[in-house]
């Protein structure tokens, strides 16, 4: 026998795990994902989709490549073994499906890679944050250091409302700090010239480039 859980109730099991925000959003809201990537593609009968986040310190981005590399791969798998842990609690608690979405899953379509969902769009829908000019999510009290995950169920949850501002406020800084121009046309983001900065050295993903988010005013939340 199944029992439902509330938004509040979730968000504790959430908050509990480690995370330091957590929405949910519904999965009807996923309209304009493509075939394949809405939440009720990856889980039958997905009704609710529960974004969990954590933020990088403000330190990271003072640091060199190397270091930010390393850490940025830290929180992937930090990201998803909190879905993991958040998704059993809630099974366990409701006894309803859950699925955990990986920090860094997904597969490859026409030569790009893309998660199970967008978890940017997912947390945006949640009102975590907006997905702002640098295509980064940025939250009110994270600026765009969070990193997420999120975990799927076919619970009927109560929703977050989306964040209704204009973070960036016709702002340019991060299209004139990208050096490859990848941020020019808001209405495509140029992941291949941003791909660029992303190399392999000695075998290991090296990401040379962050300047859109540090290039960002509101980088630490938007009251700095």
């Amino acid at each position: 026998m199944n029992t439902t859980l509330d938004s509040l109730s979730v968000k504790r099991i959430g908050m509990d795990a480690g995370a330091s925000v957590v929405g949910v959003a519904a999965a009807s809201d996923f309209k304009l994902a493509p075939d394949g990537f809405k939440p009720a593609d990856v889980l039958d009968g997905c009704r609710s989709v529960i974004v969990l986040g954590i933020p990088f310190t403000k330190e990271t981005l003072s640091m060199d490549p190397p270091e930010y590399t390393e850490l940025r791969n830290t929180f992937l798998t930090k990201m998803t073994a909190l879905a993991k842990v958040v998704s059993k609690q809630i099974a366990k608690e409701s006894g309803y499906k859950t699925k955990a979405i990986s920090a860094s899953g997904g597969k490859t379509v026409n030569g790009g890679f893309y998660g199970q969902i967008s978890l940017k769009h997912a947390a945006e829908l949640a009102g975590i944050g907006a997905i702002t000019r640098n295509y980064l999510l940025t939250s009110p009290e994270f600026g765009n250091l969070l990193w997420l995950s999120a975990v799927l169920t076919d619970m009927d949850l109560a929703t977050d409302e989306k964040l209704q501002s204009d973070i960036c406020e016709n702002c340019n800084k991060c299209v004139e700090a990208c050096p490859s121009g990848a941020l020019r046309n808001p209405a495509f983001f140029g992941i291949k010239e941003c791909g660029k900065f992303f190399v392999i050295e000695n075998k290991r993903l090296l990401i040379k480039c962050y300047s859109c988010r540090i290039a960002c005013p509101h980088r630490f939340g938007i009251s700095v």
